[in-house]
């Protein structure tokens, strides 16, 4: 059905009332831990010796990327958050560590590895602009070892959580079967799972909610997000290659499309808006579906809440994250969007 046929959307204190319930949320996020550096400043000439320009560093700035984002987005909402994921042991992971430890959120679940660096990407911005990305990364799979101490670190972390969100950056968290062992640990403790996919979507079959952006899905099934016939039958054959969980893909400045636990299919817009930075937004995007759903909203009202909240990061420079204080003042337009389009 389209968005139009949704029954029972939450009223203005519905919403509001399911935001005062993530307060009491407590959420475990596994994930690719990434540190985003970005020094600032201005051109002031081209360099003689390459046809380069000079930029005079004004302000250098570290924050947390991937899942650390994540976990910044679970705080900045008001929970709980409990944090696994590999650092190396570098001055950027002393930094990470830092940042984490600054939100309130334990380092205990962070494992430190000689053999792999933190993930970092350094961006050079000047005149608002980014002009140079340089990254430092290892995505082959991690090691037996490393994974046996992320599995030790997850069964600690996990008790009494109501939420597991996996953010997977494709830097070989990931990439060995650990998806499927959390994913199988959670339900058995009846947690919900979330994911949120790079690249591959079969890693997290069995997940209670998928979402891969437009692209990602595409590439696991054929299909086409043309029309909403044609994004009804993409979600629905990712609904079945998935084991049956409920699929949300987002469409960038278009929205999000989702499919729920009773198999209707469902269009979420958002407003045309001018996009200063897009760093983040998914990190948002699974951080406050996960909450809301596990605070009692339906599908169709998670995704809403979410895309408003993307679009209040895209409107930010560099990875940021959304508090609750500035999703409850966007409320009314989130109704007002369901009122007024969304087909």
């Amino acid at each position: 059905m389209s968005a139009k046929g949704i029954e029972g959307i939450e009223a203005l204190e519905g919403i509001e009332a399911m935001l005062d319930r993530v307060a009491a949320l407590r959420v475990l996020v596994v994930g690719d831990l990434l540190l985003d550096e970005y020094r600032s400043g201005e051109v002031v000439r081209v360099s003689p010796e390459a046809p380069v320009p000079i930029v005079r560093v004004r302000r250098s700035e570290s924050r947390l990327g991937g899942a650390a984002n994540v976990a910044r987005s679970v705080v900045s909402m008001g929970a709980e958050c409990r944090l696994v994921g590999i650092v190396g042991q570098d001055r950027e992971g002393e930094t990470l560590l830092s940042l984490v430890d600054a939100l309130g959120i334990s380092t205990a679940g962070i494992i430190r590895s000689s053999c792999r660096p933190t993930t970092h990407k350094l961006r050079v911005v000047a005149r608002g602009q980014q002009m140079l990305r340089l990254d430092r990364e290892e995505d082959s799979a991690i090691a037996s070892e490393l994974a046996e101490k992320i599995r030790g670190a997850v069964i600690r972390a996990i008790d009494g959580c109501d939420v597991v969100v996996l953010e997977d950056y494709d830097k070989g968290l990931f990439g060995d079967g650990l998806a499927h062992w959390i994913i199988e640990l959670a339900h058995s403790q009846g947690r919900l799972v979330v994911a949120d996919p790079k690249s591959d979507l079969a890693r997290f079959r069995g997940a209670s909610l998928v979402k891969p952006n437009l692209d990602e899905a595409m590439r696991f099934v054929t299909g086409s997000g043309r029309d909403f016939e044609a994004r009804r039958n993409l979600l629905e054959k990712l609904h079945h290659e998935l084991g049956g969980g409920q699929v949300v893909v987002t469409r960038g400045g278009l929205g999000m499309t989702g499919l729920d636990e009773h198999g209707q299919v469902f269009d979420v817009p958002t407003r045309s808006l001018e996009v200063y930075d897009v760093q983040g937004a998914g990190d948002t995007s699974i951080a406050v579906l996960g909450l809301c759903r596990a605070a009692g909203a339906s599908l169709p009202v998670a995704c809403l809440v979410a895309n408003a909240a993307a679009a209040i990061v895209v409107e930010k420079f560099g990875t940021a994250a959304v508090a609750s204080s500035e999703l409850r003042q966007r409320l009314p337009e989130i109704l007002a969007l369901q009122q007024e389009g969304m087909t």
